[in-house]
């Protein structure tokens, strides 16, 4: 199985121009609990999850889309 470690995450959200700085340590701290034995598909989709329901974090629906094609594009 695939799997995204930090280095390969910070890479694919620095892919990603619409997301400010802020936003991407936003999304790196939210995957962190899952960096150190790195981000399979399943631990991917459940952040991407939370991502999509929390309404307090200013990453709108549209970013949280390109987040998700860019990490499973990744780990196909």
């Amino acid at each position: 199985m695939t799997s995204i470690y930090k280095e390969k995450l910070e890479k694919l959200l620095r892919e990603i121009p619409e997301l400010s700085s802020q936003e991407k340590e936003y999304v790196k701290a939210c995957f962190s609990k899952f960096l150190t034995g790195g981000i399979d598909k399943w631990e991917a989709e459940k952040v991407i999850r939370e991502l999509k329901l929390n309404l307090k974090d200013e990453i709108d629906s549209s970013e949280i889309e390109k987040i998700k094609a860019k990490i499973m594009s990744a780990l196909n």
